[in-house]
């Protein structure tokens, strides 16, 4: 019968501590190993971040260019800045009929009427959807003031419900809102009803950047209503006046 071996004390610690310098040694190289690919994971996500920050730098970089070009080919007269509106309509009131007055804008791309409020814009929704345009432009404001409309609801509310209906048919369409231009301190003055201009226009802006839709500032093409556009009632504008604010929105656009 044989006898078994019996290990010495010495030789089972040496084992024992063999062992565990293999386990320390291998758990080192597994967090050198796992460190290491987690390190490599970051660079080249912070290589991959600084790429994507570079292409929409210069992605920036050109539009701003193209935007220069374009603002300055309109100023010289190389671009007729109406023939950008071709595939748009703009909603609005006796001041945004002047586009078809002046014979600026066709008659069935202008969809407003004398004394016209933001109740109107029900009005030519179906207009709207036959025409199907890729741009559409609102402007209201003066008669709203006139009548108090902030006072039901909240006047940015029955705004964006007005606008709504027509998103509703015109899904693809890119809305655009132009703050309201302020009449003259001598109209005001006269009639305080357009004094709030600027209370409406927060709440105008507000709306927008809820919706993501697109905010005209018109406030320094008029300057305040100081500007040299309007005729003699200090509310409605000249002819003139009606390319500016045709290049102020299609900027507006094109800048976003």
């Amino acid at each position: 019968m044989r006898r078994k071996l019996k290990l010495k004390p010495k030789v089972k610690r040496a084992g024992i501590i063999f062992l565990a310098v293999i386990v320390v040694l291998s758990g080192f190289l597994i967090y050198r190993v796992w460190n290491h690919n987690a390190t490599l994971a970051q660079g080249l996500d912070y290589i991959q971040e600084q790429e994507n920050k570079k292409v929409k730098e210069l992605s920036s970089s050109l539009k701003d260019k193209k935007n220069a070009e374009m603002e300055s080919a309109i100023e010289s007269g190389q671009v007729d800045v109406f023939a950008l509106f071709d595939d748009a309509v703009i909603f609005g009131d006796s001041r945004v009929m002047g586009f078809s007055v002046y014979h600026f804008f066709p008659e069935s791309h202008v969809l407003a009427s004398s004394g016209a409020t933001i109740k109107d814009i029900s009005n030519w929704v179906n207009q709207a959807q036959s025409m199907n345009p890729s741009l559409i432009f609102f402007s209201y404001g003066v008669n709203d003031m006139g009548l108090g409309l902030d006072s039901e609801g909240g006047y940015d509310t029955l705004y964006q419900s007005q606008i709504e209906q027509v998103v509703k048919v015109c899904p693809d369409a890119t809305i655009v809102v132009n703050s309201i231009i302020s009449a003259t301190p001598a109209a005001i003055e006269k009639s305080p009803r357009w004094d709030k201009v600027d209370e409406y226009n927060k709440k105008i802006k507000a709306m927008c950047e809820k919706n993501d839709w697109i905010y005209v500032d018109n406030s320094e093409i008029c300057q305040n209503g100081n500007a040299d556009i309007y005729q003699a009632d200090g509310v409605h504008f000249l002819q003139p006046f009606y390319t500016t604010w045709a290049e102020n929105m299609i900027m507006t656009v094109r800048k976003q």
